[in-house]
């Protein structure tokens, strides 16, 4: 699907949707007035027919809703899909090799489970698969949205359910290629996930750099590779592409890959149906979560020598 017809299709649902709108509003409108004629005649309780207004207002938005997703859904569906393939997949592929995108699915939550890194909490999704190649790296990335449950009672003893988001973000896995046996996990401070395992498994390790201590925590299952994949460099590294993201950052190596959490609350390459298409301003924002993929390898120099197999 071209741009001009991803246009198009737009405009066929925000046609569709105002008409739904505006047939909403005239039916409350009527149910409104029919309601304030039956209190005047009846002379009923002037709290009940507040309340039965209140009743037809809530009716008619649940139908609404119900209604444009019958109407609406199919259309979104494919509009969302073409987006994707139109904005997102082009310069995913001018910029990665052998991409893989799967905008529906993403890192599962046994996987990350198995690895140890996050608490996934009481409820998981992600959603934005990619993997690929950037600089002979190999790589997978997805949106992650992790959220615990609370429950609260009230005055009169209604038990109230809300959830609390720990985490959402991006979670990426990137080839380190450099071999170490122990796990190790750096977090900033402003790092928000109120659940991490590893905290509990392993020791608290403080580095040399006086600074990085201040900024980050370190946990790893023995010093040496701590030390050994930490090195003044590379935390100096990891220091200035944590300052760059303006958000809180977990770095996580599992069996000689990095895993890399970035907490910036965000759901990437996400576009509202509703909003005018405005191509630049699209290209840009794809770009610049293209971008947060890429800047780990080059901020890292994961793809230098250093950090090769057998080097």
């Amino acid at each position: 699907m071209s741009v001009d017809e991803l246009k198009q299709l737009q405009l066929k649902i925000i046609g569709k949707n105002k008409k739904c709108n505006l047939v909403a509003v005239i039916a409350i409108a009527v149910a409104l007035v029919l309601t304030a004629i039956w209190y005047l005649i009846s002379k009923a309780d002037f709290r009940f027919a507040i309340v039965l207004a209140l009743i037809e207002v809530g009716i008619s938005i649940l139908v609404l809703v119900i209604v444009k997703s019958l109407i609406n859904g199919s259309d979104i569906k494919v509009f969302n899909k073409e987006f994707k393939d139109v904005f997102v997949l082009k310069y995913l592929r001018q910029r990665f090799d052998d991409v893989v995108y799967r905008p529906g699915d993403g890192i599962g939550e046994r996987f990350v489970e198995s690895v140890g890194m996050l608490d996934t909490g009481d409820r998981f999704s992600s959603n934005d698969y990619i993997s690929g190649k950037y600089k002979g790296i190999n790589f997978e990335q997805s949106d992650v949205h992790i959220e615990e449950r609370h429950e609260t009672t009230d005055k009169d003893g209604n038990k109230i359910e809300s959830w609390k988001t720990i985490f959402k973000g991006r979670l990426m896995i990137f080839d380190f290629n450099k071999s170490f046996k122990a796990n190790i996990q750096v977090s900033s401070r402003d790092f928000s996930a109120s659940r991490l395992p590893w905290k509990k498994r392993f020791s608290k390790i403080k580095m040399e750099d006086v600074e990085f201590n201040k900024n980050f925590s370190v946990y790893s299952e023995n010093d040496h590779d701590a030390f050994y994949i930490l090195t003044p460099h590379f935390m100096q590294k990891i220091k200035e592409i944590t300052k760059k993201m303006s958000c809180g950052v977990m770095f996580g190596f599992v069996d000689s890959r990095l895993h890399i959490a970035v907490d910036n609350r965000e759901d990437s390459f996400e576009y509202d149906v509703f909003d005018p298409i405005d191509e630049q301003e699209i290209i840009g924002d794809t770009l610049r979560n293209i971008k947060i993929i890429t800047a780990f390898v080059d901020e890292l120099d994961l793809n230098n020598n250093l950090f090769r197999k057998g080097v």
